[in-house]
């Protein structure tokens, strides 16, 4: 006779381990790197988040590990949807995270970087730089509906 218990606790056992293999060594979920996606920064990075990338969730799902954030903040500049506008007498608040060329990679899939977004390294309010998505113009708004 089964034990649906122990049969149940090690199927979900299994599905844990199998999530967390996913997740953190292979992340077929993330998009293939787009062809004209720039080579990663030598050596570790600031990234600045404002959007989806302030959600500690998020940056463990498409990084594949914890990745504390600090709060940051980027003068100028407003969100609007998806983006970036200027806004001189506006500060936006996000958050700013330390990555390795490799865990840049997997953050360029996440934003399909070289079809939506491109990335540019931009000054935050405390003199420190970091690289910023932004859309890509009209490529990237078409991008968006697709």
């Amino acid at each position: 006779m089964f034990d649906w218990k122990i049969i149940l606790a090690a199927v979900l056992s299994a599905l844990i381990v199998l999530s967390w293999l996913m997740i953190t060594r292979a992340p077929v979920y993330l998009p293939r790197l787009d062809a004209n996606a720039p080579p990663p920064p030598e050596g570790p990075v600031y990234v600045f988040g404002f959007a989806t990338l302030t959600n500690p969730v998020v940056r463990f799902v498409v990084l594949g590990r914890h990745v504390p954030a600090e709060p940051a903040a980027l003068r100028g500049w407003q969100r609007h949807r998806r983006d970036l506008r200027d806004a001189p007498d506006i500060v936006l608040h996000g958050v700013r995270f330390r990555v390795t060329p490799a865990e840049m990679i997997r953050l360029d899939r996440y934003e399909r970087t070289g079809r939506r977004y491109r990335r540019d390294l931009m000054e935050l309010e405390d003199g420190s730089f970091a690289w910023v998505y932004r859309l890509m113009g009209e490529a990237g708004l078409e991008a968006v509906m697709d």
